[in-house]
C-alpha cells in the first residue's frame, strides 16, 4: 500500500470511528485533554488555655488575681483571633459586672506575674463585658495576654460568677468554630472575712488617711495597711491609729489605676500581717491636672 493510499484509509476510519461513537475514539481525544488538579486550600482552628487558673474566691487576703490567657490559631492558615465574655445563666451577673479586669499582650506565661505593670495594647471593663483581646496569629501561632482581676466594694457577697471566655479565628471570610475557656469568681458569704469599714478621709487628690477600730486592743499593737498582699503606706501603732496613702505609696504590682481595696491588717512582733483585719475600704487612682492622685472610696 503506497503513502497516499494508507492517508485515505486512515481518514475515512477516524471517521467511521468518530461517527459512531467509539469509545476508542473517545479515548483518542480526552487523552490530549486538560488534566484538573486538586488544592487544600487550609482551614482555621482554635484553642484557648489558661483561664481555669482565673478561678478566684476573693478575700481579705485575696484583693487581686494576674494570670495569662493563651490564644491559639491551631489551624493550617494565618487568621486574627478574636475574643468576646459571657456570664453563665445562673451565675451572678451583677458580680460579673462588679469585677475589673485588665489584660495587655505579654512576650510569655512568666511575664504575666503581681508585679507586672500593665503594658501596651491594654482593654479594660469587666467580665461581664471585655473588649475584645485581638491578636494576628501565624498557622500554629498563639498570643498571650496577662490579665488582672479586681472586684469593686460594691461587688456582692455570698455570690458565684461563671465566667466563659469565647475565642474565634478568622481568616478573610473562613471562621473557625467558637472556643471556650471558663472560670469561677466567688465572694465571702459574708463581711466578716473582710473586717469592719475603714473611716478614710480625702486630702484633695495628695493622699487619703484610713482610720480603723482599734476593738480594744493594746495601744502599742502595729497596723499595716495592704492592697492584696502588698503592702502600702508606712505601717503605725494605735497610738496614732491612722495610715496615710499617697498615689507613690502604692507599687505598681497593686496597681496604677483604678479602685483597689485597702486592707489593715494586725502586725505580729516581726512586722508581717496576721489573719487579724482590722477594717477595709477602697480607694481609687486616678490622674489629676497629669499627675497621679488618690481618693477615697470607688
Amino acid at each position: 500500500m503506497n503513502r497516499r493510499l494508507r492517508l485515505v484509509v486512515a481518514v475515512l476510519l477516524t471517521a467511521v470511528f468518530v461517527g459512531g461513537g467509539s469509545s476508542a475514539a473517545w479515548a483518542l481525544w480526552s487523552a490530549s485533554g486538560t488534566t484538573a488538579a486538586s488544592v487544600t486550600i487550609g482551614k482555621v482552628t482554635a484553642s484557648i488555655a489558661g483561664t481555669s487558673a482565673l478561678t478566684t474566691t476573693f478575700s481579705s487576703t485575696v484583693t487581686s488575681v494576674t494570670k495569662p490567657i493563651t490564644l491559639t490559631n491551631s489551624g493550617s492558615i494565618a487568621g486574627t483571633a478574636t475574643t468576646t465574655v459571657s456570664v453563665v445563666s445562673g451565675s451572678s451577673t451583677a458580680l460579673a459586672q462588679a469585677v475589673t479586669v485588665v489584660a495587655w499582650p505579654v512576650a510569655s506565661t512568666a511575664a504575666c506575674t503581681t508585679s507586672t505593670a500593665v503594658g501596651s495594647g491594654s482593654v479594660t471593663g469587666t467580665w461581664a463585658s471585655l473588649p475584645s483581646m485581638t491578636s494576628k496569629l501565624a498557622a500554629g501561632a498563639s498570643a498571650i495576654w496577662c490579665t488582672r482581676t479586681t472586684p469593686k466594694s460594691s461587688a456582692p457577697a455570698s455570690a458565684t460568677a461563671t465566667v466563659n471566655v469565647n475565642l474565634t479565628v478568622a481568616s478573610g471570610s473562613w471562621t473557625s468554630g467558637v472556643v471556650q475557656g471558663g472560670f469561677t469568681l466567688t465572694t465571702p458569704a459574708t463581711a466578716a472575712d473582710t473586717g469592719p469599714a475603714l473611716v478614710c478621709t480625702d486630702h484633695d487628690g495628695w493622699y487619703v488617711e484610713v482610720r480603723w477600730d482599734a476593738a480594744n486592743r493594746p495601744k502599742d499593737t502595729w497596723y499595716g495597711a495592704f492592697v492584696g498582699t502588698t503592702a502600702v503606706g508606712q505601717k503605725a501603732q494605735d497610738y496614732s491609729a491612722f495610715i496615710t496613702i499617697a498615689p507613690n505609696d502604692v507599687p505598681a504590682s497593686a496597681g496604677t489605676s483604678g479602685t483597689l481595696t485597702v486592707t489593715v491588717k494586725v502586725l505580729d512582733s516581726a512586722g508581717n500581717p496576721t489573719s487579724t483585719v482590722a477594717g477595709s475600704g477602697p480607694v481609687t487612682l486616678f490622674t489629676q491636672n497629669n499627675g497621679a492622685a488618690i481618693r477615697c472610696g470607688a
